[in-house]
């Protein structure tokens, strides 16, 4: 699949907004900030939604520090305003703008959190798993699903996966069909 070109980012509104309801996504205790409790409690309700064992389970913990520490790059338990959020992950964009490879690598993290099974696909299952993890009735799961599934084969493949995320991440425009990656984007 060849990389879509996005016009410079801007940081609009409209990209404000997707990323606010992505901050409190992750924002399990409901405090309006983040912490690494967020991350931890976050790590734990993945495995027990996706019924992770083992080394599963240990990888998903090792996975949401490490998106802790894109945070707090020091891993310490200070506290994450959605202004230092939105920051960080401007500064993300900026850096991986030109960088299919980075693009990628951060989208393949995300797929191997929620492929549950491993078998390098992400079935709808897991997907409506995945909407259960960031606190999005499943029953909204179905419509995202069928957007990213472009071949429509009824699973999500790695490319497909990350083209999604990647154009949430550098795509302003209102009517991207992937703005709703992450669930609806009116959230507060």
């Amino acid at each position: 699949m060849e990389p879509k070109v996005y016009p410079a980012l801007t940081f609009s509104d409209f990209w404000i907004k997707k990323f606010t309801a992505l901050f409190y996504r992750f924002d399990k205790t409901g405090d309006g900030v983040l912490t690494i409790e967020d991350f931890t409690i976050s790590a734990e309700l993945m495995i027990k939604l996706a019924g992770f064992k083992g080394e599963k389970a240990d990888a998903m913990r090792h996975n949401m520090k490490e998106v802790w520490h894109l945070y707090s790059p020091d891993g310490s338990d200070k506290i994450i305003t959605l202004e230092e959020f939105l920051e960080v992950n401007k500064q993300v964009a900026r850096n991986s703008f030109h960088d299919h490879e980075v693009q990628n690598k951060n989208a393949l993290f995300w797929f191997d959190c929620i492929d549950a099974d491993g078998d390098g696909e992400i079935s709808q299952t897991e997907h409506a798993c995945f909407f259960e993890f960031l606190g999005i009735d499943k029953k909204l799961s179905p419509p995202v699903f069928n957007r990213i599934d472009l071949n429509q084969d009824g699973k999500i493949s790695r490319e497909e996966f990350a083209a999604g995320l990647v154009d949430f991440t550098f795509n302003e425009d209102p009517n991207s069909p992937y703005n709703d990656f992450y669930g609806p984007v009116d959230v507060e």
